[in-house]
């Protein structure tokens, strides 16, 4: 009678590639399948027809109530001037949204369109935060958190805009505003999300920590 013995070790490293080959036989199906759906996605995208934009949440910028020095002061005339251009053309925040998503729901004739409104957004909020930061580091802390706010109600994700009106709010001993940060930051669906609320929940427990 012939006995086969088999290494504990051997059998280990078998059980292992055993294991590994089904995996990547898994990944890889799982690979093509989602490749699969995205090309057939894209394809159902652009052949989608042509829609109306007249539903889009369109930005309106309020210059009536923006604080404006009307370029009398030097330090923020760009930041007017760029405020003005924008609040002639058409904003649109698409934050979190694929371009398939946006071809499959308005048409792909409206791509084009719809990425230059989506510019526009990113050019309002990256101004919102220079501006509010330029008035801030001025001492105009009311200028500075009026502009602020109205860029959280814009939604932008920009961490660093959350994280200078909520100093803004407790130097102005108005703490319990941050809890609206709160609320605006969980409205989010991008990946700065997460860091934002974990700051905002950070200092509203150092303030009840201090109350």
């Amino acid at each position: 009678m012939i006995h086969f013995f088999i290494n504990p070790i051997s059998g280990c490293i078998l059980v292992f590639l055993v294991l590994l080959t089904y995996k990547l036989k898994k990944h890889t199906h799982s690979s093509r399948k989602e490749q699969e759906d995205f090309w057939n996605k894209e394809l159902a995208a652009n052949t989608t027809r042509k829609k109306s934009l007249d539903s889009l949440h369109y930005i309106t910028i309020p210059t009536e109530t923006l604080p404006l020095f009307h370029k009398n002061n030097e330090k923020f005339k760009k930041y007017e001037t760029e405020i003005e251009k924008l609040s002639d053309k058409k904003i649109v925040n698409f934050s979190g949204i694929t371009n398939t998503d946006l071809k499959l729901e308005y048409g792909a004739a409206n791509l084009s369109l719809l990425s230059e409104y989506d510019q526009n957004y990113t050019d309002l909020v990256r101004l919102l935060y220079q501006w509010g930061t330029a008035l801030s580091k001025e001492g105009f802390t009311k200028e500075a958190i009026c502009v602020l706010e109205f860029g959280i109600e814009c939604q932008t994700d920009v961490s660093g805009h959350y994280k200078l009106l909520c100093s803004l709010y407790q130097q102005e001993n108005t703490p319990d505003k941050i809890q609206d940060l709160v609320t605006a930051a969980l409205q989010l669906n991008t990946i700065t999300q997460r860091p934002i609320l974990t700051y905002l929940m950070s200092q509203l427990s150092s303030e009840q920590n201090i109350s």
